[in-house]
């Protein structure tokens, strides 16, 4: 279940409400207009699909590659 203690650690992207399931999670705005995820905790069913497609919690991995032509 994902849950966001600081708000640095969301981007407010919805990827955790769109993967869930069973539409466990909600975004609400603060009082600034941003989105933050609410989890109604009766209907998670902790499948942990949300912290997998959070794009914050797993950041891309960047892989060195060498560069095969010039244009």
């Amino acid at each position: 279940m994902i849950e966001v203690n600081k708000k640095q650690d969301c981007c407010g992207c919805t990827a955790c409400a769109a993967i869930c399931p069973k539409d466990a999670i909600i975004m609400k705005e603060d009082n600034e207009g941003f989105l933050y995820p609410t989890v109604d905790k009766e209907t998670c069913i902790d499948c942990g699909a949300c912290e997998r497609g959070c794009p914050i919690i797993h950041t891309a991995k960047e892989q060195p590659f060498e560069q095969a032509a010039y244009i």
